[in-house]
């Protein structure tokens, strides 16, 4: 069972509410969810790591449970520094860094922007850097401003979670609760040029890459590993779309545990 944690920066004027697993001391990694969504998601990422010895801290970012909500003038940048200063409060400063989703977008440019807090980078999907190459369909886009409209009956939002999240055959009811509307992070990563955050640094990177992904196509992760080169680990995981961590995750689980234990923290 994860605690709750409050991480505050007095002088930016913001407060970060973090669900925290795993023993002190240990090495540790900075979970950051899916747009709208919150560190809850992680909770049975969490409960695996921990019996594998790591320390999870997932984040609540800006408008989700407690922390404080975004501001207008929201840049990537300033969501890197979120995920830097959990690390430090919490993780000891150097953290391995996981992001599903839009969380994929912000661990990449916290390992670019804010490099010696990176130990290594974990993503699932890795996408959100070349929408040119390979853009959302419309439909997609769609069903997605549905699945946390709370004012649309249960069996629509459900339709359009499994059009939007899940493979065909998986249970979309999972993500029927969870939603933070006011954590709406998404275009900040939208303003601000690829270059300056897709390569994630100089981390050893691990991209889990859905196979029925209605939002990041394999292909797109294929293309992002061959341009990691010998930097990355790639894996392509069946039988889920881009929900992934209810979907599969046991397999999620075991290929983070495994790419952790090859990328342990220095001493």
């Amino acid at each position: 069972m994860a605690e709750i944690a409050l991480v505050e920066d007095a002088r930016r004027g913001i407060t970060l509410e973090v669900l925290v697993a795993g023993e002190e001391g240990r090495d540790a990694a900075v979970l950051v969810p899916s747009a709208l969504r919150g560190g809850a998601d992680f909770a049975d990422l969490q409960a695996s790591l921990a019996e594998d010895g790591y320390r999870t801290l997932a984040l609540n970012p800006r408008g989700a449970g407690a922390s404080t909500p975004p501001a207008s003038d929201l840049t990537l940048r300033d969501l890197a520094d979120d995920v830097a200063l959990v690390a430090a409060a919490l993780g000891g400063g150097r953290v391995h860094l996981v992001g599903h989703a839009l969380g994929n977008v912000v661990v990449r440019a916290t390992a670019s922007y804010r490099p010696e807090v990176a130990a290594s980078v974990a993503v699932m999907p890795c996408g959100g850097h070349n929408l040119g190459a390979y853009p959302v369909a419309p439909e997609v886009i769609e069903a997605f401003m549905r699945c946390h409209d709370d004012t649309c009956p249960a069996e629509e939002r459900l339709l359009a979670l499994q059009i939007a999240f899940f493979a065909p055959g998986n249970d979309a009811s999972a993500w029927l609760d969870g939603w933070w509307p006011a954590s709406n992070l998404g275009a900040v990563s939208m303003q601000t040029d690829p270059e300056e955050w897709w390569r994630a640094g100089t981390a050893p990177v691990l991209i889990m890459q859905p196979r029925e992904d209605a939002m990041a196509p394999t292909q797109a992760g294929r293309d992002s590993a061959a341009a990691f080169g010998d930097r990355a680990t790639y894996v392509e995981v069946p039988r889920c779309g881009h929900a992934i961590l209810p979907e599969q995750p046991a397999v999620i689980a075991a290929n983070l545990v495994a790419f952790l234990r090859a990328h342990p923290l220095e001493p």
